[in-house]
């Protein structure tokens, strides 16, 4: 018995070690050329462009959503992030809080918690886990990857182009160390219009 739990976890290691390199590599493939990236490239702090204030202590942040996008109730359903299929045990959740819709543009902003089910992985490296699981499964899509620090919140950035829709996607840990997601989707077409929302939106993430 000890035998096979020992074995486990060595598969363990060696999963949690491909799925980082993979990510790795693909941060560094899709961040080539903008190494010289500023914080106005991420977020700004226009608060003409917010709208309400939003503190939550559950969820340890408070935030603005960007202006005339309006809090709706939350009818996103949780969405499963798999790192194995075979074993539904083995995943992630994501589990929105907030839901905020702009009629204007068809902008949309999710936020809320990010939790897993596995108890063998580490708290220390659930957040790089999951960075990775984002990355492998947008692998064949348009993805960029980035990092930058604001509020000493240390936030990973992903952006989606998917179809005729943009997707910001940011993920960070709160003070208590649980995983925080926003996830601002935007038609292409509208994203000239949306962008400074969105990075004033993001400019006024604190943490509680």
């Amino acid at each position: 018995m000890e035998k096979i739990i020992r074995y486990s976890s060595f598969m363990k290691f060696i999963n949690f070690t491909v799925v980082v390199v993979i990510s790795s590599f693909i941060v560094i493939s899709c961040g080539k050329g903008k190494n010289d990236q500023n914080d106005s490239d991420f977020f700004s702090f226009d608060k003409s462009k917010l709208g309400i204030e939003v503190v939550d202590q559950e969820l340890g942040i408070k935030f603005n959503p960007p202006i005339n996008w309006e809090l709706r109730q939350t009818s996103i359903s949780k969405k499963v992030e798999s790192r194995d299929a075979s074993n539904p045990n083995d995943h992630f959740v994501y589990e929105p809080t907030y839901v905020f819709f702009d009629n204007s543009t068809g902008g949309l902003l999710s936020v809320g918690k990010v939790v897993t089910s596995d108890t063998t992985l580490a708290k220390s490296a659930r957040l790089n886990y999951y960075k990775g699981v984002i990355s492998t499964k947008n692998k064949n899509d348009k993805l960029t990857s980035s990092n930058f620090i604001h509020y000493k919140i240390y936030f990973s950035q992903f952006i989606l182009e998917k179809q005729n829709l943009i997707s910001y996607k940011l993920v960070f840990e709160n003070t208590a160390g649980q995983i925080i997601q926003f996830d601002y989707t935007i038609p292409a077409g509208n994203l000239e219009t949306a962008q400074p929302l969105i990075k004033s939106s993001i400019g006024s993430i604190i943490p509680q």
